[in-house]
């Protein structure tokens, strides 16, 4: 433990990624409270439909997010070999990708919304609201996949900083036009959800046009040609689908998870869909620190490994594996503690209110676990490059443990929201053995970057 808080330079690089990955997720997930506050007042249907059309656009960002993840464990190990053209043409081939799949996406948002939102609910309302709103905020997957790709490659290089200053504009300016649009502020209608898929829209714009500028004036990596970013072969698109095949697998296996999750929420009732819109929302604040120590640990691990520092890298992961649950410890009592005064700033009814502390509260005692799982998977292993594991222990412990249990228990027993989550939440038990076992035999140790060494392009 002693040697934990002695290691400076640890401590050093962790902080100056950590801090401003986590600040944008907590400006993210403060805003986005805020978002809900505002719809909230629209009614408990309307919370409903903006948290179900979230959860489309969910599978979409974990889609993306498998695509940048596996596109930075590469990027993260050519930053540590210094290798600048290979990272340019891993954000083409980033690019290329996240691009195909917005427009999937959106395709299906603006050909067929009500049958989306009926995957979720039957409820005439709700899916009134869900398919103004989707319809609208379609437009914005293409945008989104830009910014993102480009937030992933300036983390990686080490700028942390930027993809923040984007995310904190974006937000701000998305809370701003909620007022104006929501409400009919400043002379505008009163738009309610369209004013808020409206206000989503032209933030994720400005967001994007931020992060763009910053790529190609704060650093001498990013600006290139086209033909440079463009610059992958077959052979180099080949070698990153062998290790980020797995990501994308695991992500959206895991959003699919989650997605299911709000479909047996809907079989309990619209004010237990409600309610866990607002907990979620409540339980991401308190969460950022363990998006934070996740991605910082991926890149630096991913660095480290890039040096040919291996025993660097797994001396990194054993004092994140023990400071993770010791944050999440923090954070569950602050959660605990928090959760009666933030669940009363919302207009919802007394019942739905108890409901949803009662569910922060299992949220807080679970957030050790948690915090440790997702180091391991979406940190550890990898930025250790290996990912097939932790795409096996996600597949296995959501879809053969926790929804059969949780479905059951909704629609069998007919069991209580706050029963039915914990059950699902038991999912965190399970899938800690595996994780440990793993972490000790260091076959989470992969250089993916080195056969890249050997791919050049004509161009």
């Amino acid at each position: 433990m002693n040697k934990l808080f002695k290691d400076k330079e640890f401590f050093l690089t962790i902080i100056s990624l950590v801090i401003p990955i986590t600040l944008q997720s907590l400006i993210s997930s403060s805003l986005n409270m805020v978002d809900n506050l505002m719809i909230g007042k629209l009614g408990e249907g309307a919370i409903a439909a903006v948290g179900l059309v979230n959860q489309y656009f969910f599978i979409f960002m974990l889609c993306l997010s498998g695509i940048n993840a596996g596109a930075g464990i590469f990027m993260s190990q050519f930053w540590g070999k210094k290798d600048i053209k290979n990272i340019r043409k891993m954000l083409g081939l980033d690019l290329v990708l996240s691009v195909i799949v917005s427009i999937i996406f959106s395709g299906f948002a603006i050909l067929a919304p009500e049958i989306i939102i009926k995957i979720f609910t039957k409820d005439p309302m709700v899916v009134a609201l869900g398919t103004e709103y989707i319809r609208v905020i379609s437009i914005t997957f293409l945008v989104t996949s830009i910014t993102q790709a480009y937030s992933t490659a300036l983390r990686c290089i080490g700028d942390a900083r930027q993809p923040m200053f984007g995310s904190l504009i974006g937000i701000f300016t998305n809370a701003f036009l909620n007022w104006v649009l929501i409400f009919g502020n400043f002379g505008f209608p009163a738009m309610g959800v369209a004013g808020a898929a409206i206000a989503t829209s032209i933030a994720r714009l400005v967001e994007m046009a931020y992060i763009l500028v910053a790529a190609y004036k704060s650093n001498d990596v990013i600006p290139c040609k086209i033909k440079e970013i463009m610059g992958f072969n077959s052979d180099f698109v080949k070698i990153y689908f062998k290790t980020s095949s797995s990501v994308i697998i695991n992500e959206l296996v895991w959003s699919l998870g989650l997605s299911a999750y709000s479909i047996i929420y809907a079989k309990i009732g619209i004010s237990e869909v409600a309610s866990m819109q607002i907990a979620n929302t409540i339980n991401n604040m308190f969460m950022v620190l363990c998006i934070g120590l996740a991605t910082a640990a991926s890149i630096m691990i991913g660095n480290k490994i890039g040096e040919g520092r291996e025993d660097l890298a797994t001396n990194y992961a054993m004092k994140l594996g023990i400071l993770a649950p010791m944050v999440g410890v923090v954070s569950g009592i602050a959660l605990w503690l928090s959760a009666p005064s933030i669940v009363g700033i919302f207009n919802i009814n007394a019942g739905t209110a108890k409901m949803t502390i009662d569910v922060l509260g299992i949220m807080s005692i679970f957030a050790p676990l948690r915090f440790f799982n997702v180091l391991m998977i979406v940190g550890v292993f990898r930025g250790g490059g290996d990912t097939t594991y932790s795409m096996l222990v996600q597949l296995g412990t959501i879809w053969l443990f926790a929804i059969p249990a949780g479905f059951i228990a909704a629609v069998y027993f007919k069991l209580s929201l706050q029963v039915v989550f914990f059950i699902l939440t038991l999912e965190e038990v399970v899938k800690i053995g595996f994780e440990i076992k793993r972490l000790r035999s260091h076959k989470w140790l992969k250089d993916v970057s080195s056969n890249m060494d050997i791919l050049e392009v004509t161009v």
